[in-house]
């Protein structure tokens, strides 16, 4: 398998550091909101490598944190619940978002981690490596905060491995406390924020001092990732934007702390998701969430289908249009499932391996999603196979695309309309226009709608 290295820019052969299990870290959500549909990409791009490492028979160990404790969790956990202590306000607050978190995933079919920390479940951890760090020469004390010293950290080591960064510009003893900033602030990131009024706040036995505050951000995924998969390990995840300050200070934290150079070997990152040709954010308003989705007839499924369609180092302009023609595509896999899936027990032919080996192929080349959809769809218009065997092909390449396709198993068409399109099928090839529309009328009064696409016909059960 190749896969696109954001350390070196360039897609390179992967290769586990041990034996055949692949360790990896996906960034998760901060839980102060609903995730919006541009931050699901992340983790259903995340979903896609986990299931097509599985599928080349690697084992995987998969990690995705929960960020429970940041700014922006405190800021809005003391809106929400004002009259509650900042602890008690956190926990309850944050709880809510992680809950629906986890149940848009079940929706979109994402596979769940092997382990979710949270990083207010970590605090012991975070302390010992902020701790190291500063052992080691690379952070300091300030007002009650720690901080991390970049202008001895970059006489030793390098920064900037995944952006170029030119430190002309760097503030030199300046300090920066947001957790999010841009690249022209590369400074003296926090690790350790003193304790403000109305925060929660944990004590740090820091040299006999004791400082009540609570971790930075960028600290809580290098304790995290090291906790459960140690240095190194094998893949990093997250959106791109995620890029600077986040997983630039990962590293630094990561080499600071256990004298590695190198505690991950790839880094790969998803491209944003636009609306009208602008990243989808909070922040500009103009995002949508599963829910968003689902009250205008959408499913989950639908929206992760329109993701398979994108590459996922390719920008994705999200659109209405769009997510309807990935509905209609998603739709005709289901009704070829249930017209045809069966237990056929007929052997594998050359041609099905031929596909086999395609669909591979595009997985092993990056995540080429939309090459793998392709091979699928041309593997259904292949007339040389039997559809029960197609059926069984569609349900192994889902092992990787995870689009539920074996639940449709469970929404049999009835035998009387599966006769009707048979009949209707024959009309057709003989110009038989008017016969082949009464066959529509009878198939619609039996509660089916039917479409005539380039590919066949698609087959809609009316709604109730």
């Amino acid at each position: 398998m190749k896969f696109f290295n954001s350390i070196n820019r360039q897609k390179e052969k992967f290769k586990p550091i041990k034996d055949n299990l692949v360790r990896i870290y996906s960034c998760g959500p901060t839980v102060y909101n609903y995730a919006h549909i541009g931050n699901l990409r992340s983790f259903i791009f995340a979903d896609i490598l986990q299931r097509s490492l599985k599928f080349n028979n690697y084992q995987v160990k998969w990690v995705m944190n929960i960020t429970d404790v940041d700014d922006k969790t405190i800021r809005d956990s003391k809106k929400q619940y004002p009259e509650l202590k900042p602890m008690i306000a956190l926990k309850k607050f944050t709880q809510f978002y992680e809950k629906a978190f986890w149940q848009d995933l079940e929706k979109l079919n994402v596979e769940k981690p092997d382990f979710t920390p949270q990083a207010t479940e970590t605090i012991d951890e975070i302390q010992k490596i902020i701790y190291q760090i500063f052992q080691n020469g690379f952070a300091y004390e300030k007002d009650r905060s720690v901080y991390f010293d970049l202008k001895k950290y970059i006489k030793k080591y390098k920064y900037g491995w995944l952006v170029k960064l030119d430190f002309s510009k760097m503030k030199v003893g300046q300090r920066i406390d947001k957790d999010e900033y841009n690249k022209e602030n590369f400074e003296d990131f926090a690790l350790w924020k003193g304790k403000k009024l109305g925060e929660p706040s944990w004590d740090f036995d820091f040299q006999g001092k004791i400082l009540p505050g609570r971790p930075g951000w960028h600290i809580e995924c290098s304790a995290m990732s090291h906790k459960y998969l140690g240095f190194p390990f094998d893949i990093h995840t997250g959106g791109i934007d995620l890029k600077f300050p986040h997983h630039e200070n990962e590293i630094a934290q990561n080499t600071a702390s256990f004298k590695i150079e190198k505690s991950v070997n790839f880094f790969l990152h998803n491209e944003y998701v636009l609306v009208k040709e602008k990243k989808m954010s909070k922040s500009l308003n103009n995002f949508y969430t599963l829910r968003d989705l689902e009250k205008n007839g959408f499913s989950p499924l639908d929206y992760r289908y329109l993701c398979l369609g994108s590459h996922y180092q390719n920008k994705m302009n999200f659109t209405w249009q769009a997510l309807k023609s990935a509905k209609n595509s998603l739709d005709e896999l289901k009704n070829f499932i249930q017209r045809w899936s069966n237990k056929d027990k007929k052997t594998i032919t050359i041609r099905q391996n031929k596909y086999q080996e395609l669909f591979l192929k595009a997985i092993r080349d990056n995540l080429n999603t939309p090459e793998a959809l392709a091979v699928v769809w041309k593997m259904i218009r292949d007339q040389k196979i039997n559809n029960q065997q197609k059926v069984k092909l569609l349900f192994k390449f889902d092992t990787v695309l995870g689009l539920g396709l074996r639940n449709i198993q469970k929404e049999k068409i009835p035998k009387k309309i599966i006769k009707l399109l048979k009949i209707r099928k024959e009309y057709r090839k003989s110009k038989n226009w008017a016969e082949a529309d009464k066959i529509r009328k009878e198939i619609e009064k039996n509660g089916y709608l039917l479409e005539d696409t380039k590919r066949g016909d698609r087959l809609i059960k009316k709604e109730n």
